[in-house]
């Protein structure tokens, strides 16, 4: 068997491996088997894993690549997130039953990572219906975050298996949702790149609801190269943005970077002077300025922690379709939507309203600067044993939710990139926070940024 074909390979390496005959989908197949069987972080990251479904797969993609069915994504391996829906899988959302047939069906995102004969590897576990950002889940165990090798850390939620199979090799590229962050705090704190993508820019068709007004899809990847890479191919999914001939990853961009000292209050000691200490190596590149006021920030994250918007939206799924799973429910998940029968319909679209003004607003901010640098996750991820406490696990998911929140719900676009490691030896994210429909810009940005500082292998490893 051929080793180490994943192990730090870009997978525009091993998309040409494949093209030039020099491995087969069903090598790639069977290092991913290997990978999972040898450990016990990438065991925990899977709630369904197949071997004989896999390596089947492979078979028939490698058929496919005989016949000259080849695309950049043929037989690039991809962990999904049990929330989307693919063929001949079960979707449980974290459930401890399987939820009906119809949330099996393929979206538009499945469906073109299976035209372009993508390997999928399995499905990750998630927090239950995706409603944490810690990463537990008392149904089905909590993944293991593998950085700490003695302690028991939490993965980041609610995407939580999503980084743990980056990083166990199991996959090149993780699915995943961010409605208030699930997609860039599980990469954070595992030491991955997890990108954002503006609301409605892709497809949530196919894909069980947590909030219909901020679910986005994203991915996990080992480095913004992969990120960019997958994303272009991905973006194929979009319904409402039209490709324009600045729409092109600009890797030399110049760009003004914008702090904000809202993002910097909550960190622990070695969190922020190591985002500082990045920050003042882009300002050797780049302009940098300081902005004493960013209003919409402030007030969205208010409205966040007032918790009548995401959380009502999911109360009435549950209390609608999914009524039968209503009192097996995780207790830190039944808690946020608790008191929700006395939020009324009109406070809710007030909300609505005034977060639509702000995010108009905030857009105009943007015309001082191209990007808002922050930490990611202003905490180290906590010991998975401190948060069966009620009070400690609500204070560690909302402070590990504080930073991305606001993002989701001013319809911007961000991503996160790893850059060092905390007093923990934790990993540490940046967060780079752009317009909406900015994803373009972004990722140039992201990449600029990754050349100068390095990436994951050359900042933690």
């Amino acid at each position: 068997m051929k080793k180490n074909i994943l192990a730090r390979n870009p997978i525009s390496h091993i998309n040409k491996s494949l093209y030039e005959g020099e491995i087969s989908v069903v090598n790639i197949a069977e290092e991913v088997i290997s990978n999972y069987e040898s450990s016990n972080s990438s065991q925990n990251a899977f709630v369904e894993f197949n071997d004989e479904r896999i390596i089947q797969s492979a078979l028939k993609i490698d058929a496919d690549l005989k016949d000259n069915k080849f695309s950049a994504l043929s037989g690039i391996p991809i962990s999904v997130k049990d929330l989307y829906g693919v063929d001949s899988y079960k979707t449980r959302a974290g459930t401890p039953k399987e939820l009906p047939k119809k949330w099996e069906a393929q979206g538009p995102i499945i469906n073109i990572l299976e035209q372009n004969n993508a390997l999928f590897t399995g499905k990750t576990h998630t927090v239950e219906f995706a409603f944490g950002g810690v990463g537990i889940n008392p149904h089905w165990g909590t993944p293991i975050n593998p950085w700490d090798k003695k302690n028991h850390r939490a993965p980041g939620g609610s995407s939580a298996g999503a980084g743990v199979s980056l990083c166990s090799n199991t996959a090149s590229v993780a699915l995943g949702t961010d409605t208030a962050g699930s997609v860039r705090i599980p990469a954070s704190v595992t030491g991955n790149v997890g990108l954002k993508t503006t609301k409605n820019r892709w497809s949530t068709d196919g894909i069980v609801p947590l909030s219909k007004s901020f679910d986005t899809p994203g991915i996990l990847t080992n480095t913004v190269e992969d990120a960019i890479y997958t994303f272009e191919e991905l973006d194929k999914t979009k319904y409402y943005h039209t490709k324009t001939k600045d729409d092109v990853i600009n890797k030399d961009i110049k760009f003004t970077v914008a702090t904000y000292d809202w993002f910097f209050e909550k960190c622990e000691d070695g969190i922020d002077t190591e985002i500082l200490q990045i920050i003042k190596k882009i300002e050797s590149k780049n302009k940098v300025i300081n902005i004493k006021s960013i209003d919409e920030i402030d007030e969205s994250y208010h409205l966040f922690t007032k918790g009548g918007l995401a959380a009502a939206e999911f109360a009435s799924f549950i209390n609608g379709e999914m009524i039968q799973m209503k009192d097996s429910l995780d207790p830190n998940v039944s808690f946020r939507i608790k008191d929700l029968h006395s939020f009324s319909a009109i406070e809710y679209l007030q909300r609505k309203d005034r977060l639509e003004n702000i995010s108009l607003s905030i857009q105009e901010k943007f015309d001082e600067f191209d990007i808002i640098l922050t930490p990611t996750v202003p905490i180290s991820p906590p010991e998975v044993r401190e948060l069966i406490d009620p009070k400690n696990y609500s204070e560690a998911n909302g402070l590990m939710l504080r930073n991305t929140s606001p993002i989701n719900l001013l319809g911007l676009s961000a991503i996160t990139i790893p850059v060092a490691l905390d007093n923990n030896n934790m990993p540490i994210g940046l967060q780079l926070i752009a317009p909406a429909y900015s994803e373009v810009k972004l990722l140039s940005v992201a990449s600029a940024i990754e050349s100068l500082i390095g990436n994951k292998y050359e900042n933690l490893l």
